[in-house]
């Protein structure tokens, strides 16, 4: 596994920062969403609420492959363009515990919403995003 950055960490720790995760089938159809809830409970660990329920394609996508990437990026976008994707390995989902207690105590009072799960995602490289990096593996 792999360990996000300070920096990459300190994006995903921001609300205002726009959260992707993209997943892939069995078929390598791929499926993107936004996931605002995501956070990181350590620098290995990715975890989101889920609202839906194991009938989405994200979640379908998680359990046949698990394999996920996330995009996180400041807003407004401009230099020195920090940008990241972070490649991941869904590992668990969470319905009960502490962290799904969390989550659901924190979605109901932002948006009044109960969850069904929690997803947990185990980091295994982090990559740039912006232009003059080019990709570059960073962690």
């Amino acid at each position: 596994m792999a360990k996000m950055p300070n920096e990459v960490l300190d994006l995903v720790k921001d609300q205002g920062t726009p959260k992707i995760v993209a997943t892939v089938d069995k078929n390598g159809v791929p499926n993107v969403t936004v996931k605002g809830s995501l956070m990181a409970p350590d620098d290995e660990t990715l975890a989101f609420a889920d609202l839906y329920g194991r009938k989405t394609r994200t979640f379908n996508n998680l359990t046949e492959t698990k394999k996920v990437s996330v995009l996180v990026y400041k807003v407004p976008m401009e230099p020195p363009f920090p940008a990241y994707q972070i490649k991941g390995q869904f590992t668990e989902y969470q319905t009960s515990g502490l962290m799904f207690d969390q989550f659901a105590k924190a979605i109901k009072e932002a948006i009044g919403a109960d969850i069904s799960g929690v997803g947990i995602v185990k980091v295994v490289g982090v990559y740039s995003q912006a232009p003059q990096d080019a990709g570059k593996q960073i962690s």
